[in-house]
């Protein structure tokens, strides 16, 4: 029995090293934190729009009290040393009353997120950029945006449950955060899923979508997170910035924006990897050269 164990685990540990070895060596000499700075810029101009179009979304299929209310309930369970309650109502109320037109105007801004995705995974991937590269990532945006306000309303669903065990205390918070990491993961790794299906310039097998999706997703959700420590820690982000509130809060942001994205960017090359050392290693095993990955 140990000795079948063995063979199983050699493998394992063979692929994962093999893994490692081609993820290090495909980044070697490549900047990986210039590309997630990029990508944090386009995400700084189409997030916010994004979030306008998904809860707006939200609202027509639910309702809009699930927006507002689930906004503030939200923002009254995180640390009160930041207390983002009046941005997450502002943006909530923002969402359910923007004419039509204005949210016709966040559309084109919206797709920027594709397109810097686009930019950065084809980084990550090795790829040649083109003068078609970032219209391809708009596009292949699309079906996030579409699926965003389902994505979005679960966690908004719960959060009448989830608020008051974060605001209890104790073992109710341990709770809570379990609650809330397991509903918030649905949608990061169904995000992550279409992300590099569709946005990343690299055709992928189904299996390995989904594999990575949940690996990466799971990395991301619990990065997240993090983010409610982060905003524990009484230390005022103004400082560095001559008191000026603003600019501190938004420096905070985009630093954990910047760190999720080079974390995702890492996720993608390795999954690349993965994919290659695998595939190697079937067609090598058919006596088969092996071949590098296909653009889409």
């Amino acid at each position: 029995m140990g000795d079948i164990a063995q063979v199983r685990v050699v493998p394992i540990m063979h692929v994962l090293r093999a893994v490692a070895a081609a993820t290090g060596s495909a980044l070697r000499g490549r900047d990986l934190l210039l590309w997630a700075a990029g990508l944090t810029f386009f995400a700084g101009l189409g997030l916010v729009p994004m979030l306008l179009l998904a809860l707006r979304g939200v609202a027509l299929l639910f309702g809009p009290a699930l927006v507002t209310d689930g906004a503030r309930a939200l923002g009254g369970s995180l640390p009160r040393a930041h207390d983002p309650t009046a941005a997450l109502v502002s943006l909530a109320e923002a969402a359910t009353t923007a004419s039509w037109p204005l949210l016709a105007a966040a559309l084109l801004p919206a797709t920027l997120y594709g397109e810097g995705l686009r930019r950065g995974l084809g980084q990550a991937a090795g790829e040649r950029v083109t003068r078609w590269t970032g219209w391809a990532g708009r596009i292949a945006f699309l079906p996030v945006l579409v699926l965003a306000p389902l994505l979005v309303a679960l966690p908004l669903a719960f959060t009448p449950v989830v608020a008051p065990l974060y605001a209890a205390g104790g073992w109710s918070t341990a709770l809570g955060v379990v609650l809330s990491f397991h509903l918030d993961l649905v949608g990061v790794c169904a995000t992550v899923g279409l992300v590099f299906a569709f946005v990343g310039p690299v055709e992928l097998p189904m299996r390995t979508v989904l594999v990575a999706a949940v690996a990466v997703g799971a990395v991301l959700t619990g990065f997240l997170h993090g983010f409610v420590l982060f905003l524990a820690i009484p230390v005022d982000w103004a400082i560095p910035y001559g008191g000026l509130a603003v600019p501190g809060g938004v420096a905070a942001l985009g630093l954990w924006l910047f760190l999720l994205h080079a974390l995702l960017l890492f996720g993608y090359r390795a999954t690349l990897s993965t994919h290659d050392v695998l595939g190697g290693g079937v067609r090598e095993e058919r006596g088969e050269p092996a071949r590098e990955h296909s653009s889409h």
